[in-house]
């Protein structure tokens, strides 16, 4: 059966599933809701730790009822939670709207990128999939780049626009995953007749029976922490540098195009920097930390379009690394288990960076980042080495 459409299809969906114009106002339309910045940390964690609890079980839940099904689902929560974000007017409301969005995004997550690999694989074309998913990342950071600029007009027109704007994009991508084709699972043995704790359970033990997997995993945990909280610190840092707050739209849009540009150009980005990618990965974002922790104007602003190289590249080099070593019928289900351990991080460490925040300078803050970043990278470097015995075996990598 021809599954070749499926990547045309995902071009589309890739465009609007993560178009949430929110990036430039988010911290200022949930200050102007009466949030406190500590309160807007806590969410985050409180997301994470959702994510943490629904993560594994919709992962195991797509390789069951399928990948389709599971990303339309993703969608039509999305735009539950951000209704309820406009609507919302207690704390209360909002944690429930983290916790909705969160459900959504555990429903998506692994389950976009497993069905377009297993449609690839179906067709003996896996080796196309990192380009096509860089490709892909690259059209969404595009249409959020657009995104951006048009968030900073609508909001001043209304603050409650790129909320309704960002579901009517989350309606549309719905409908836009009902004209995928599911594409075949290989099953082993009985595999078509595991219960849905097995499915579980099975994943969960091809995981920690293989090192490479687990190191993969770890990286990422320590990564996941720093990219995501790099996000919630460019507005204070731009108000800080005296930024106006009209240009931040149009500073967005630079940093989408910017991470849209290398996200296409991820599988030469791979081969150049091969077999220290995922070092190379960490470099940009110490030295974009540092860069912001010691230039006190404007300028420094500049140092955030290192993120956006990690930004673009991280989710085709990630995820080709992860799906190397997971067998179809676990797909979904593995790199659930993979988000799942980053937001167990990410919760564990917010709060602590929300009090970080309070409590120093932003310009402290990022020195802090930037020195916890390289002493945590360099102990996972150590422990992937030692793990696989690769200080032992010249020329070979994790990234192998």
């Amino acid at each position: 059966m021809n599954y070749s459409r499926n990547v045309k299809i995902y071009y589309y969906y890739s465009t609007f599933a993560e178009l949430l114009i929110l990036g430039p106002i988010l911290v200022l339309y949930l200050t102007a809701k009466g949030l406190s910045f500590a309160e807007i940390m806590a969410l985050q964690s409180i997301s994470a730790i959702g994510t943490f609890i629904f993560e594994v079980p919709t992962g195991a839940v797509a390789d069951r009822i399928g990948r389709k099904h599971s990303i339309f689902l993703g969608a039509i929560i999305w735009a539950v939670s951000l209704t309820m974000y406009i609507l919302g007017k207690s704390y209360i409301i909002f944690i429930l709207a983290e916790l909705t969005f969160s459900l959504g995004a555990a429903f998506k997550s692994g389950a976009d990128s497993a069905l377009i690999f297993d449609s690839l694989k179906a067709e003996g074309r896996e080796k196309e999939y990192q380009g096509i998913e860089g490709k892909a990342r690259a059209f969404a950071l595009y249409a959020q780049a657009i995104g951006s600029v048009v968030a900073g007009f609508v909001y001043e027109i209304n603050i409650f626009l790129p909320m309704i704007i960002s579901v009517i994009f989350m309606i549309v991508t719905a409908f836009i995953t009902l004209s995928f084709k599911e594409p075949p699972m290989e099953e082993e043995g009985s595999k078509a007749s595991e219960t849905y704790f097995k499915q579980i359970y099975e994943s969960g033990k091809h995981v920690l029976t293989h090192e490479k997997l687990k190191a993969i995993i770890l990286y990422t945990m320590v990564f996941s922490i720093f990219y995501r909280a790099g996000f919630w610190y460019y507005q204070p840092y731009m108000e800080t540098v005296k930024i106006p707050v009209r240009y931040f739209g149009i500073i967005f849009f630079i940093f989408n195009i910017t991470a849209a540009f290398f996200s296409k150009r991820s599988s030469y980005i791979m081969e150049k920097t091969k077999p220290r990618t995922l070092t190379f990965m960490a470099f940009l974002m110490i030295a974009s930390f540092a860069l912001m922790g010691v230039v006190k104007v404007w300028i420094g602003v500049l140092a955030i379009l290192l993120q956006q190289v990690a930004r673009g590249i991280n989710r085709p080099v990630f995820t080709k690394y992860m799906n190397k070593h997971i067998p179809s019928d676990k797909r979904a289900t593995i790199l659930s288990f993979q988000s799942l351990c980053c937001n167990i991080a990410i919760a564990v460490t917010f709060p602590f960076l929300g009090i970080l925040k309070d409590h120093t300078n932003i310009f402290t803050n990022n020195l802090i980042l930037a020195v916890s970043m390289t002493i945590l990278t360099l102990i996972t470097i150590k422990y992937m080495n030692n793990r696989l015995g690769l200080a032992h075996k010249k020329g070979q990598t994790i990234e192998k």
